[in-house]
């Protein structure tokens, strides 16, 4: 029961990762992470909570709005350390004026989790991209 207890709490905040992103609460996404996280991205890399916020603001607030998606994810639990591997998709919108005139990346999020207390925190997330595309 705690292995499928885990594994929905994992799964959660897989979700809520990609949704503070959007919501542009990178206080929040800050939150889900452990003190000396590690955020690689291809060509940038972030270490430790403290500025996280600031470091993904300053990468993802100068776009009108994103649409991240992490799904397929692979879940493995070996006590109070995790891994999972998922399919990355992330839009970003240049404007609002125009729907049209977007970048986005496709590829995968490898993510480690340390039990924190009675929960779980990411410790790790490496980017991996696979593919880009543009509209107009």
């Amino acid at each position: 029961m705690r292995s499928l207890l885990d594994r929905a709490a994992i799964d959660d905040l897989l979700t809520e990762f990609v949704h503070r992103l959007d919501e542009r609460d990178f206080t929040g996404y800050a939150a889900l992470f452990t003190e000396d996280a590690a955020l690689r991205m291809p060509g940038a890399e972030h270490h430790g909570r403290a500025g996280l916020a600031e470091y993904v603001s300053a990468d993802l607030g100068r776009y009108h709005r994103t649409h991240h998606l992490s799904t397929a994810h692979r879940i493995r639990i070996d006590g109070d350390h995790a891994t999972s591997r998922s399919v990355m998709h992330a839009v970003h919108l240049r404007g609002a004026d125009d729907p049209t005139d977007w970048w986005a990346v496709g590829g995968w999020y490898d993510n480690t989790y340390r039990r924190v207390g009675s929960g779980w925190l990411i410790h790790t997330v490496d980017i991996t991209a696979l593919w880009l595309g543009e509209g107009a």
